[in-house]
């Protein structure tokens, strides 16, 4: 198992949601900062595909987390840039669950995430950028502190002046 190194705690916010699920899988999840979110479980996992499941809920966090992570550091960095553009993939495996679970628990193995940036800064600069950027995302250290390092391949594009 691995080791999770800790920094030094600098701020802690308590995130709070309340989740509503008034038949099947379907749920209607309000957080705390007054935005509500729904979600479903597709047909072949018992349920309606009403809505984006959990598992991909997760995926999709990655990426906008990532990509809010490059926009602040690049601000901070007075990094000059244009649209930015990320794909993420993530894995998930089924392992076996508790007693009398026969059909195994799924939970992520991997991510990939293909980093497109337009910039026209230096080689130099926009490494730095991909560092913070990376060591900054709190869903990409959730993998990271379960084993599983997010591959990152970064490319920057031509900014059109």
């Amino acid at each position: 198992m691995a080791v999770a190194k800790l920094k030094e705690v600098v701020e802690r916010k308590l995130r709070v949601v309340d989740v509503k699920c008034k038949e099947g899988t379907r749920c209607e999840v309000d957080t705390n900062d007054g935005h509500t979110v729904i979600t479903d479980e597709p047909e072949v996992r018992g349920g309606t595909d009403t809505a984006t499941s959990p598992l991909m809920y997760f995926t999709t966090s990655l990426g906008a987390c990532q990509t809010v992570q490059i926009i602040k550091v690049a601000e901070a960095m007075r990094f000059k840039h244009g649209e930015i553009n990320i794909n993420v993939e993530t894995t998930t495996d089924t392992i076996d669950g508790l007693e009398g679970n026969n059909k195994g628990v799924m939970h992520f193995v991997g991510a990939k995430l293909d980093i497109e940036v337009e910039t026209n800064e230096s080689p130099e600069k926009f490494e730095r950028l991909a560092a913070l950027s990376e060591d900054r995302c709190p869903v990409g250290r959730l993998f990271a502190d379960a084993g599983f390092e997010p591959e990152c391949t970064w490319t920057a594009v031509p900014l059109k002046e």
